[in-house]
């Protein structure tokens, strides 16, 4: 794999290079806003082409798969910071609840919980993102925060609390772009259970119902591993 070995590279300077995006109209103005979300979402557009373009070329990489994977969210989390950093600095006083953390953004009350995951203070990170989800159900950014409190329980490898959380982006925000991988991760976490039909099932359904993600190709590389592992123990 050492000839996509650059393209990897590339792939992770271009997220990192996004940086951090602003918190609120008080460090940058909304043409400055809109002009840092142009440009983030023709890069995004960039990545997710790279990403299609060695697709074609990888037949059974997962390593290289999910870091792919890992750098496409770690974009469309960036991306969703944006937006809502947006929305933050074009809302109206009067349509800001001042019981909504003295006024604080929810792009900031996301941020800090993103910064603690980030840290991995997950317990931490985990009351960040329920404290968002519970004050801010319908921001740009709730489906995420969401995602991650998954994530949280499965840095940990609780993986049973992992689920619950998972399963809540789908039933909660059934058109969000986290959904794909919340189903991956739930397959995922009942493969670490032992639980490898209830894995085998979800990773069935990511092919049937996602089949150009990225995820469904993780689901068919780890299908397609474990059918060749029963295969030999027969």
């Amino acid at each position: 794999m050492k000839q996509y070995d650059f393209l990897l590279i590339c792939l992770a300077m271009m997220t990192c290079s996004i940086g951090c995006v602003p918190l609120s109209s008080d460090s940058c103005g909304v043409n400055e806003l809109k002009e840092e979300l142009a440009q983030l979402q023709i890069e995004h557009r960039e990545l997710k082409q790279n990403q299609a373009d060695l697709y074609a070329k990888v037949d059974s990489s997962v390593t290289t798969i999910d870091a792919l994977n890992a750098a496409v969210q770690d974009s469309q989390n960036k991306l969703s910071l944006l937006n809502q950093s947006l929305q933050d600095s074009t809302m109206s006083p009067d349509k800001k609840s001042i019981n909504d953390y003295d006024s604080v953004s929810p792009s900031s009350v996301y941020q800090s919980a993103y910064g603690d995951y980030s840290m991995g203070k997950f317990e931490l990170a985990y009351s960040g993102f329920q404290s968002f989800v519970e004050k801010y159900p319908n921001a740009e950014l709730a489906s995420q925060a969401q995602f991650y409190m998954g994530e949280c329980f499965y840095s940990r490898e609780m993986f049973d609390q992992a689920v619950t959380e998972y399963k809540k982006v789908e039933s909660d925000y059934k058109k969000s772009n986290f959904v794909p991988s919340a189903r991956l991760k739930i397959a995922l976490c009942y493969s670490r259970l032992g639980k490898q039909n209830e894995s085998l099932d979800v990773f069935s359904s990511i092919v049937n119902d996602y089949s150009q993600s990225p995820e469904a190709l993780t689901a068919k590389e780890k299908i397609k591993k474990y059918n060749n592992a029963k295969t030999k123990t027969r």
